[in-house]
């Protein structure tokens, strides 16, 4: 089968896009990626048990996925002294981690394009020894931290629905469910295409009297209408991002809604694979839609 070759960039926390798998123009200088990469697969999982005094072996409890730690080898390439020089110090601009992460981009050659987002730890201190750098050129063994192991890939709108008075309208019709006039009420099977579970968005404009979802294992999280009154007003969209380190129910004005929650609330995600979610939104007098989408993550590049 044919099958073209694996593109690789880093895109620095001053958005400057680095490529490391070939040339991005014409001109010199460039940066190459060599043999010896790793980190870049499955990330590191640690194992939780228990001991028996009577038995052999241990009992296992849990697992826990670590961040992952990644080095990358690289050749850095110019047509004189001063361009190795400006290259240097633009990778070291792109890469410094007071500014933020990386973003470490991968595109397979049937064109499916994961990122994750990484912070540099070491590797480009410099070292002139005669194997090691050159007059034009150098060579550097960049470490990376991921604290977020994941491979992501592009966002992926799963579905959207809308309702409210006028016509129901579902967005994709591939999920046969109840919908009427008033809103939604129904079982909806969604599909992660990821290999680990997805931390979803969810878009709800209003008016939406009240909502409650529900997520495969039984968490949930809603808003009942106060005194009758519409949670999210007309013409407002209210954004849920599910996010560990990110959870927020913002509109588009910046209100906070998280303090109208119902009590306990648990903002959950989609495993992979097949699952089913309820939904029950109640819309107000108007059309109101909600709108599911995640980004699938994956175990290696």
């Amino acid at each position: 089968m044919s099958w073209g070759s694996t593109y690789m960039s880093i895109t620095g926390s001053n958005g400057e896009v680095i490529s490391l798998t070939g040339f991005t123009s014409r001109s010199w200088p460039a940066i190459f990626l060599q043999p010896g990469a790793s980190g870049l697969d499955m990330p590191p999982v640690e194992l939780h048990s228990d001991d028996s005094p009577n038995l052999d072996g241990s009992i296992f409890r849990s697992t826990r996925t670590g961040s992952r730690e990644i080095m990358l080898p690289v050749y850095l390439y110019g047509i004189d002294r001063r361009s190795l020089r400006d290259l240097k110090q633009r990778l070291a601009v792109a890469l410094n981690p007071a500014h933020g992460p990386c973003r470490l981009e991968a595109t397979e050659g049937d064109a499916q394009p994961r990122h994750l987002y990484c912070y540099y730890r070491g590797g480009m201190e410099g070292n002139e020894a005669e194997d090691s750098a050159g007059f034009r050129w150098a060579k550097y063994g960049l470490t990376f931290t991921a604290p977020d192991p994941w491979w992501y890939g592009p966002d992926l709108r799963v579905a959207e629905w809308s309702f409210g008075i006028g016509k129901p309208f579902l967005g994709r019709p591939l999920y046969p469910f109840r919908i009427s006039l008033g809103g939604v009420d129904a079982q909806v099977p969604v599909v992660n295409p990821g290999q680990v579970e997805a931390w979803p968005h969810w878009e709800i404009k209003g008016p939406v009297r009240s909502f409650n979802l529900v997520g495969p294992s039984g968490d949930s999280f809603g808003m009942p209408s106060p005194d009758g009154a519409d949670v999210v007003p007309d013409g407002r969209v209210l954004t849920v991002d599910t996010r560990p380190g990110h959870k927020s129910l913002i509109d588009d004005q910046g209100t906070n809604y998280w303090p109208r929650l119902a009590p306990n609330p648990r903002l959950w995600p989609i495993p992979a694979g097949r699952s089913e979610v309820a939904l029950n939104v109640i819309a107000g007098s108007g059309t109101a839609s909600v709108r599911l989408t995640l980004r699938p993550r994956y175990l290696t590049y």
